[in-house]
């Protein structure tokens, strides 16, 4: 038994032992046939690789990928391939150095046959994994390519993080972004896309062009390629349903609508709305306002032309160094200027010029000026023709016709709508119209819709203007159809056009300041328009100049100097309009009486004494305009108003009426032969106040009465009547109430015997009254006088109310008017009122102040705050907040008691400009503070978010404005621009992305900027925004920059400062103590007056590389030393040294007023 377990367990020992070392010696055995087995399996991988390969390419040719798990295959068969090749190589080395096989070098072939041996397994794996499922796959959707960024144009970065901004409410689901053409809206949302994916606003982002003619399908298959979605249906709606089912499937996707010209449905092609679009939001660009509207967006975003600074970045980006050569740089500045602002223009005219000779730059110039936009190189196929899709998407012919007509004016110019109102009239470009009323609306309604497509740009309400390469465009489109238009405004013109070139011409429209002679002898047969605008006091009219116009039908003169009116102007029997505005008359103008098709007439702020009797002959006149400037009033015969039967419209400024002085002048009693008459605009003196006129019929009026009148403005117009120091029962007795419902602006000055407006005059309640201004009415105690009874509809449209110098009004209403009173007030102006109890009525409700943009409260000392905590959270439009001279401890009181602890908060959503001035016991903005060791004009509890601009001055209690902690959040996260001036106890002011900071006159302010509690990025602070920094007269200010905290800093940034400005700093000696390092990059002017204490500017690294001297003075002369510091330190050494000589020879008059001679 022992033996055999002996036997056994030496068994299993040989077994372990001897089978190992078999396997050694069999590699040494098998040395050759494992290197070939190997090479033959290499060689069978390298067939399987080449197989796998034809398919890759196969696959790159299609513009596929190739799978991660092929490449790292293909990655693992080189590198096996190249294993084995050096085991190969190996074996002959081996061979070699053995004699051949004859003396083997054992230890070698172990180890190399061992390695090929583990290879062949390798690679027999690799051939055993070369069988795929799919070697390639269809490329990912290609994105949407990068714009490069804005580089510095802060209009289209602060527009673009507001889109951004608005993307990310989750309350907003579709956005327009709009503006005319060639502005940078698709670049825009270009931008945007790149951002929004950058931040994870969106998993995808995709965009489709709609144009001019969408194509749904194409919108679908530009979506589907984006999304990597392949539509197997071949029904449209089919496919819209796949492109909803892959754009709500989870993930968070912005699909951008570019081009967008009409309203398309969404759901038709298969973009989600409403509850169903999940993660899915929209944004669309287009030329038309109306668009966005039609479309149902939520936030649109109007994209403007750029700022001059702006457009001159870009334009010096596109043009390359060329345009700061010395030569060049004047040429090229005023070339940019004539495009306006228009990125297209811009980037197109500036690659055009780039590396091009003076020469070239002067003739673009001058095409320019010349309006001659197409023969520059690149301008026609992109600028030009982009202006021109738009003009000929406009619906309308009088549309077309209307822009045409604007392009006439000079560049920049304020064109004033009922300019063309009248230049319409005479030319018939609206043929339905009959009455001027009619065509007015009709010219307001076009000029609606031109500005909705940005081809008129938004401006005053009774003004337009023209993009000046609009207006280009628009004169080359004139000029190639059956119009042809002669424009030249160019104050260096001296002689009247080439007659070759008026003959063609349908209308000619000059500006010239130079010219002195209109010539006689032109022919010009199809001319139905000219404009002249020419201050030339030596300007002569040939008495043949109108012989050759017998089609003209509208004359334009402005600025002109009128020694005589030429005799052909009787020839021009088709002349429906003759506009003579700013005009000098030293000429008899009894000749316009032989014009007998005039329908407008207008002297509009003329030099005219005297209205000739031949005007009365104008059997056809609609329009009469006699608001001329005239010291003693304009004398009108008697009789030549009432026989202008077919007059609708008449305006007049100062008139000499009939009176017993004046017994041969016109009565105001002619106007009611008038029967046609709709529109009137008078001045009359209460000596001659009617007593029986027609008013009844006038649907367009401004009407003053009384003593002292001023002219109305001339270019505004809404149905007004002012009474100027009259007795109310004057007032009633002209029966001039009848208008009182359709009065738009109601005005009274020093009425007399007036209690209140409401009873007194329209018991309905002044269903159309915007604005209501009453002014030195000492009678008055209430406005508004509730107690009687008082209709729903009183008050329902007043937008303003100005009440003001009135010694005894105690409130705006008295009672409990109806509900939703005032609900569209947006102005309320208050000043001088020093027996006013309350701002507001008893029964007031928040939503009654839902519309309040604008309140001005000045001088109403008796008030102790102006809001409750209720009525604040009415406030939800109020954009602008002025309080000064008055004597309120507190802008927002508490409701409760002493014990209530207040609102949680108090927010102003759209406050954006504060001024608060004059108020000297005003502690706080809101009483209930959180405990701290500086009270603060703003608590945590006052949210001011969209506050942009703030001035507080005078404020003699006032110690701090806003914390630094608070001036870091969102509350006053907006603020750009702070004044403060007055305020005696100011210590500190709070640090923020301020753009423009004003102290002056604040004696206790002991630092500026405490960065205590701010942030610190990798050792530094940033003051990112801030531009323009002006410090005055602050006597206890020894630093501006200090840092009270524990943050650790190094240095000191200001990226965008430009100006700094110290004065009268009698203490300051340092910008800054601490050791820090300041840089100032863009710091151009430093002006330090009167800081004697100054020694240098900084302790630490100062870097100001474009700043080139310090000014002393106001005029802006001063000094440098190679840099800042060393600029401070020798004004301050000039300082002491010349303080020493006047010290030590104070004696001696004489030489010190000859040292404050060298000083002034």
């Amino acid at each position: 038994m022992p033996e055999a377990i002996a036997s056994s367990i030496l068994g299993k020992i040989a077994q372990i032992l001897v089978e190992p070392i078999g396997r050694q010696f069999e590699y040494i055995f098998c040395y050759n046939s494992n290197i070939d087995s190997l090479k033959r399996e290499v060689e069978k991988l390298k067939n399987l690789r080449l197989g796998v390969q034809m398919s890759v390419d196969e696959g790159k040719r299609n513009l596929e990928i190739v799978g991660p798990d092929v490449e790292f295959w293909l990655k693992k068969v080189d590198e096996m391939r190249e294993g084995a090749e050096r085991i190969v190589q190996a074996k002959v080395e081996v061979e070699k150095g053995c004699l051949y096989g004859w003396c083997p070098n054992l230890r070698s072939r172990y180890s190399f046959s061992r390695k090929a041996k583990k290879m062949k397994m390798e690679v027999v794996e690799l051939q055993t994994n070369s069988k795929f499922n799919r070697v390639t796959y269809p490329a990912p959707p290609v994105g949407i390519p990068s714009t490069g960024g804005f580089k510095g144009l802060e209009s289209r970065i602060s527009i673009t993080e507001e889109v951004l901004r608005a993307l990310g409410d989750d309350t907003i689901s579709m956005i327009g972004i709009w503006g005319m053409g060639g502005v940078g809206k698709t670049t825009m949302v270009k931008e945007v896309a790149e951002k929004a994916k950058a931040r994870n606003l969106f998993d995808e982002v995709v965009m489709a062009v709609v144009s001019q003619n969408p194509d749904l399908r194409k919108i679908q298959l530009e979506l589907g390629d984006m999304l990597g979605l392949k539509y197997d249906e071949q029904n449209f709606l089919a496919r819209a349903g796949r492109l909803c089912e892959r754009l709500t499937n989870g993930n968070r996707i912005l699909v951008i609508l570019d081009d967008v010209w009409e309203i398309i449905d969404l759901k038709e092609v298969g973009i989600p709305l409403g509850a169903d679009r999940k993660g899915c939001k929209v944004v669309l660009t287009s030329r038309l306002q109306r668009v966005c509207c039609d479309m149902g967006t939520q936030k649109d975003f109007k994209v403007q032309v750029l700022s001059e600074e702006e457009g001159w970045d870009l334009f010096k980006e596109m043009a390359g160094h060329s345009v700061d050569i010395v030569d060049l740089h004047p040429i090229a500045k005023k070339v940019a200027q004539e495009c306006g602002g228009l990125p297209i223009a811009l980037v197109t005219l500036g690659r055009a010029l780039k590396n091009k000779e003076k020469h070239a730059w002067n003739d673009a110039l001058q095409q320019l000026r010349r309006s001659s936009v197409t023969h520059i190189q690149g301008m026609h196929k992109k600028v030009y023709s982009s202006i021109e899709l738009s003009y000929n998407y406009l619906e309308t012919a009088q549309a077309k016709s209307l822009l045409l007509l604007c392009c006439l004016f000079p560049e920049d110019y304020d064109i004033w709508i009922e300019d063309l109102v009248r230049y319409v009239v005479g030319l018939r470009l609206f043929e339905d119209v009959e009455t001027m009323a009619e065509a007015r609306d009709r010219v307001y309604s076009v000029v609606d819709e031109l500005r909705s497509c940005s081809l008129l740009l938004a401006g005053d309400e009774f003004f337009v203007k023209l993009h000046d390469v609009v207006r280009d465009v628009g004169i080359a489109i004139a000029s190639k159809g059956e119009h042809l238009y002669l424009v030249r405004h160019d104050d260096k013109l001296e002689e009247w056009p080439e007659k070759e070139r008026c003959e063609p011409c349908t209308a000619i429209s000059l500006t010239s300041n130079s010219m002195h002679e209109l010539p006689d002898g032109l022919d010009c047969p199809k001319l139905k328009l000219l404009q002249l605008a020419s201050n030339s006091p030596s300007l002569n009219i040939s008495e043949d100049f109108f012989g050759g116009m017998k089609d003209l039908t509208v004359i334009g003169f402005r600025d002109v100097c009128l020694k005589r009116l030429p005799p052909s102007l009787e020839s021009l029997m088709k002349l429906r309009t003759l506009c003579l505005h700013s005009c000098d008359f030293s000429t008899n103008i009894s000749i316009i009486g032989s014009l007998m098709t005039l329908e407008v007439l207008s002297f509009s702020n003329s030099d005219l004494e005297e209205l000739p009797s031949e005007i009365g002959q104008l059997s056809k006149l609609k329009i009469l305009d006699l608001r001329c400037n005239s010291i003693y009033g304009i004398k009108i015969s008697a009789g030549v108003l009432s026989n202008l039967s077919k007059l609708e419209e008449l305006y007049i400024g100062s008139v000499n009426w009939k009176t017993e002085e004046f017994r041969e002048n016109a009565s105001i009693t002619e106007l009611n032969s008038l029967s046609r008459l709709k529109a009137l605009e008078i001045l009359i003196d209460a000596e001659v106040l009617p007593r029986d006129f027609c008013f009844q019929r006038l649907m367009r009026f401004r009407i003053g009465m009384g003593h002292d009148l001023d002219d109305f403005p001339l270019y505004q117009f809404q149905n007004s009547l002012t009474f100027w120091g009259l007795e109310m029962s004057m007032i009633l007795e002209t029966n001039v109430n009848v208008l009182l419902k359709t009065t738009e602006i109601l005005v009274f000055i020093k009425v007399k015997g007036m209690k209140n407006v409401l009873m007194e005059l329209d018991v309905e309640g002044f269903e159309k009254l915007k604005e209501l201004s009453i002014r030195k009415c000492d009678e008055v105690e209430y406005p508004i006088d509730a107690m009687d009874l008082v209709p729903d509809s009183a008050f329902v449209s007043l937008e303003s109310i100005r009440l003001t110098h009135m010694h005894n009004l105690k409130e705006i209403c008295n009672g409990n008017p109806p509900v939703g009173f005032l609900s569209r007030l947006q102005r309320l102006i208050l000043w001088n009122l020093p027996a006013m109890k309350s701002l507001w009525w008893a029964s007031i409700q928040p939503e009654c102040l839902g519309n309040l943009r604008f309140l001005e409260i000045d001088h109403v000392k008796t008030i102790k705050s102006v809001f409750t905590e209720s009525l604040v959270k009415g406030l939800v439009q109020l954009q602008e907040l002025r309080i000064g001279g008055c004597d309120m401890e507190e802008i927002v009181a508490m409701e409760g008691g002493e014990d209530d602890k207040g609102a949680e908060k108090i927010e102003f959503p759209n406050l954006n400009i504060l001024t608060l001035r004059e108020l000297p016991n005003l502690r706080s903005f809101y009483p209930k503070s959180d405990i701290g060791a500086i009270p603060s004009l703003f608590n945590q509890k006052v949210i001011l978010r969209s506050m942009e601009r703030l001035r507080v001055s005078r404020l003699n209690k006032l110690v701090q404005i806003v914390d630094n902690e608070q001036m870091q959040t969102d509350s006053f996260h907006k603020i750009r621009i702070l004044e403060v001036d007055n305020c005696e106890k100011l210590i500190n002011i709070a640090s923020s992305d301020l753009e423009k900071l004003e102290v002056w006159n604040c004696r206790s302010l002991e630092v500026v900027f405490d960065f205590k509690g701010l942030k610190v990025n990798q050792d530094q602070i940033k003051v990112f925004q801030l531009k323009e920094l002006h410090i005055s007269n602050c006597k206890m200010l020894e630093e501006i920059v200090t840092n009270q905290g524990e943050e650790m800093i190094d240095k000191i940034v200001f990226p965008q400062l430009t100006d700094l400005f110290l004065r009268d700093l009698e203490n300051l000696s340092i910008f800054c103590y601490v050791n820090y390092d300041f840089e100032f990059p863009s710091l151009k002017k430093v002006t330090v007056i009167e800081c004697p204490k100054m020694r240098t500017f900084c302790s630490g690294q100062l870097s100001a590389p474009k700043l080139t001297k310090v000014c002393t003075d106001y005029e802006g002369s001063g000094v440098w030393n190679g840099d800042l510091n060393s600029t401070i330190q020798h004004l301050s050494q000039k300082s002491l040294q010349k303080l020493e000589i006047k010290n030590s020879l104070a004696s001696s008059p004489s030489i010190e007023d000859a040292l404050n001679e060298e000083d002034a």
